[in-house]
């Protein structure tokens, strides 16, 4: 048989089970005991009435002895026989009372009290010259005992109504207490199994949408968050590979935003160089070698500079890899490249020291300066600057990306990074460029910022951990 897996439904159902059968039981207890508290509050009404039947029972019987009246003979009877059967039905529910109560004594007492006060009345009714005195006294001193029995049942059976009544609030309070730990403990359990997971799943999702694509650990063995959690690493893995080529296209685009500057970079030294070979072509039957060697000179330079330009390009589209590169270089060769782009009236500044080595991907920084550079030129609108410059601060190199642009929107500046963000209107691209740059700056261990005002431009600041790689010797 397979091993069993564990669900949320399963336990939230587990909890809801006990929390449920624990209520019965509670319920059910306190209402057993109400039952049983119904039943003795009848009982003390048979008892107090009892008590009370006795008390008008010596009423009528001290009645009857200061008046001799028929009548009160007659409801002393009637009382006492009342007493008679009370005991008589209620005899066992006596017998358990507190004080033990010995009913057949108490039953024995009614009885001879009931025979002597009939006897009292025979003579009493015959004038006979008997001991009334004597059969007064004993009836006197039996209905007094009885009397004393019944008030001691009565008031035994009042303690311990009241003794079970504060039982009952203590059981009450005790429930309510262990309802209210067991469902701590309930919580608890649901909080460590259930909303842990979860809300560490939320966590986890939170980081995928600000960007990092990272897998999400096992973080339970619950099926559900198993499903859950292989369906989005699968995703994941679907969108890295997506985002790859996205990527790529982005930088297939910025490429080919590129040639437009790089044509026109390029046209310069190859209109050179055609000018000079017409001179030379025109002039070939000349003896002016001096003059012809300093059109050659004049051609191989134009050449070299169409070979840097043309190799620029092609390091920029292949693949790079980290290696020791000069910054100042590769912000040169990131101008070059786009320097066709830039409108005449926008002023270019640039303060980088000549020594500042990085151990990177010259491809991908370059990458990360066309970006931004293409985002100042684009957000200056007429007349305005932009400047690059660069500084060692401890053991990290900040580089500003500065320019007098029309600044964006505190709410426009806290997603700039996101993928797939825009505000361009004509929609160019994929709204990955920043997303890309960020991506670049944090695989190379630093860090960017941004800090912008609508009106008054944008800076970029990025930092960068100062180290070289040094080859093993």
């Amino acid at each position: 048989m397979g091993r069993f897996q564990s669900s949320i439904r399963g336990k939230v159902n587990y909890a809801y089970y006990i929390g449920i059968t624990l209520i019965v039981i509670i319920a059910l207890l306190n209402y057993l005991n109400l039952v049983r508290i119904s039943k003795k509050i009848e009982f003390g009404f048979v008892i107090s009435e009892l008590f009370d039947t006795t008390l008008e029972m010596r009423r009528f019987e001290k009645n009857y002895f200061l008046y001799g009246l028929k009548e009160d003979y007659s409801e002393n009877l009637q009382f006492t026989e009342k007493a008679e059967n009370i005991i008589k039905n209620n005899k066992e529910a006596i017998e358990k009372l507190a004080i033990k109560a010995d009913v057949y004594a108490l039953d024995t007492d009614i009885r001879e009290y009931k025979s002597l006060m009939q006897k009292y009345f025979e003579q009493d009714k015959k004038h006979a010259p008997m001991e009334p005195r004597t059969l007064e006294e004993r009836i006197r001193e039996i209905g007094k005992k009885i009397v004393t029995s019944t008030e001691a049942i009565s008031v035994a059976e009042r303690k311990y109504m009241q003794t079970l009544i504060e039982r009952s609030q203590r059981i009450l309070i005790f429930s309510g207490i262990f309802l209210i730990i067991a469902g701590f403990f309930i919580a608890e359990y649901l909080t460590r199994m259930v909303i842990r997971p979860l809300k560490l799943l939320e966590e986890s999702m939170q980081k995928i949408a600000n960007g990092e694509f990272s897998f999400i650990p096992v973080l339970s063995r619950d099926k559900e968050l198993l499903s859950l959690s292989k369906a989005i690493n699968t995703m994941l893995v679907e969108l890295e590979l997506r985002q790859s080529h996205l990527v790529q296209s982005e930088k297939l685009a910025s490429i080919g935003t590129l040639l437009f500057g790089v044509t026109h970079e390029i046209n310069n030294p190859l209109s050179n160089i055609s000018t000079s070979c017409q001179i030379l072509k025109e002039e070939i039957e000349e003896a002016d070698i001096r003059y012809k060697k300093e059109l050659l000179s004049q051609i191989e330079s134009e050449t070299d500079r169409a070979k840097d330009i043309v190799r620029t390009v092609l390091e920029f589209s292949r693949a790079g890899k980290k290696e020791n590169v000069n910054l100042k270089n590769v912000v040169n060769e990131s101008l070059r490249l786009i320097k066709g782009e830039i409108p005449s009236k926008i002023e270019i500044r640039m303060e980088v020291p000549d020594d500042i080595v990085l151990f990177a991907d010259k491809q991908k920084l370059q990458q990360v300066f066309l970006n931004l550079i293409k985002n100042s030129i684009e957000a200056i609108t007429g007349k305005g600057r932009f400047s690059i410059s660069a500084k060692r601060v401890k053991d990290m190199i900040e580089v500003e990306v500065k320019d007098t642009g029309i600044g964006m929107e505190p709410e426009i500046v806290s997603k700039i990074f996101e993928p797939f963000f825009t505000k361009k209107e004509t929609k160019k691209g994929y709204g990955l460029g920043l997303f890309v740059v960020h991506n670049i700056i944090e695989e190379h261990g630093g860090i960017i910022d941004v800090e912008s005002h609508v009106g008054h431009g944008t800076t970029f600041l990025i930092r960068l951990p100062l180290k070289e790689h040094k080859d093993e010797q």
